[in-house]
């Protein structure tokens, strides 16, 4: 039940509902096309990370792929309460054998990083552009300079993790600690690699998709100025320390911020951070909430 407390109160106190409403009320035809464009990229941007999710479990444990969508969805819930979703990982381990559990929080970790080296990479990438076109002193040089280093550093650590996992010596520690070891021990370089491709096209799914909803609330930018200031926001949204349930303010003061050099409807830009995060977070949350049997008031929540 906490989830859906926080999830009430954060609804009851988001401002501008009035605008929102105003907004649909709108009759213009293209407007919707984009907000229906919106909607159908919802469900295959989780239905990618479900792919990435099994793939990453198959070392381990196989599941269907309707099972590893409710491990997805599941972790929305558990994720909702705790600071920067790190409690993702106990709603996508429920489905999992108890023995296959410590491997599976091994695979949610894997599963996270994957997808932030994608927002580094490609934010650090937007950051040359965006900022030193609108806001910083650095040279270009500097720039690229900053991000070889960062991207080749990142990329290393990553591919080489699974090796030096597996040379950290298990026999004085726990079983369960042995088995998320071995299981991270076991990733072959290959597997990381795809895991790394599946998460750049989700990636560019939930980029597309708020590039849509600027375009569905009337803020003028160009395809070459989203693609340098969305992984800029993204970026900044990521490592912001906060709770999921905070995501809507989050989510509009990062976009107000970089999005004010382009327009100034902040009033839209903010509605769009926050409608971003009703459609891409709060509908899935509540549909795996029906899928799993913990839907609001269920004994499963107490």
């Amino acid at each position: 039940m906490a989830a859906y407390s926080f999830l009430v109160y954060k609804l009851a106190h988001v401002e501008y509902w009035n605008e929102l409403k105003i907004s649909f009320l709108n009759p213009e035809i293209q407007r919707f096309v984009y907000f229906a464009a919106i909607l159908f990229l919802m469900p295959l941007n989780w239905a990618i990370e479900t792919a990435k999710w099994q793939l990453l479990l198959s070392g381990t444990v196989s599941q269907s792929f309707g099972d590893a969508l409710k491990s997805v969805l599941a972790g929305l819930n558990t994720g909702f309460v705790t600071p920067n979703r790190i409690g993702e990982f106990a709603g996508r381990i429920l489905l999992l054998p108890p023995a296959h559990r410590p491997a599976g929080v091994a695979m949610s970790v894997i599963n996270s990083v994957t997808q932030n080296i994608i927002i580094v990479v490609v934010g650090l990438a937007g950051a040359v552009v965006y900022f030193s076109e609108h806001y910083s002193n650095l040279t270009l040089k500097n720039y690229l300079i900053i991000l070889f280093s960062v991207i080749s550093i990142t990329l290393l650590i990553y591919f080489l993790f699974p090796s030096f996992i597996g040379k950290l010596k298990t026999d004085r520690w726990s079983k369960n600690l042995r088995n998320a070891v071995n299981s991270l021990a076991a990733i072959k370089r290959n597997k990381l690699s795809a895991v790394l491709g599946i998460s750049a096209v989700r990636y560019c799914v939930f980029c597309l998709q708020f590039y849509l909803m600027l375009l569905f609330f009337n803020i003028e930018i160009s395809p070459l100025q989203a693609l340098a200031a969305i992984p800029v926001m993204y970026l900044l949204i990521t490592f912001t320390p906060s709770l999921a349930a905070a995501e809507p303010a989050i989510r509009g003061s990062a976009a107000v911020f970089i999005f004010s050099v382009y327009s100034p409807d902040d009033v839209g830009i903010l509605l769009t951070g926050i409608l971003i995060w009703l459609v891409n977070f709060v509908v899935p949350m509540l549909v795996g909430s029906v899928l799993i049997g913990i839907a609001p008031g269920s004994d499963k929540n107490e």
